[in-house]
């Protein structure tokens, strides 16, 4: 279980991270050259907002799980 608990650890604050990265600037720089005009492909507010709500939730939840995991592997 030790194993399965780092994993998801790391994978908590992997997300958390990503979570507080400027999602506008991240899309400018990753998907925006595949559309001829970006601006009118651009996401809208609440879907930038509703990601990283998710993404705080989804990091939550895994670092739940780790903290589980490791006290089932008697690692308090």
């Amino acid at each position: 279980m030790t194993g399965a608990g780092v994993f998801a650890a790391f994978f908590a604050v992997l997300f958390l991270g990503l979570a507080f990265v400027d999602q506008r600037k991240a899309w400018w720089r990753f998907q925006a050259r595949r559309f001829d005009n970006p601006a009118a492909h651009e996401p809208s507010d609440g879907l930038i907002r509703g990601r990283k709500f998710a993404l705080i939730g989804l990091s939550l939840f895994l670092g739940w799980q780790a903290v589980e995991m490791f006290r089932l592997a008697g690692m308090e």
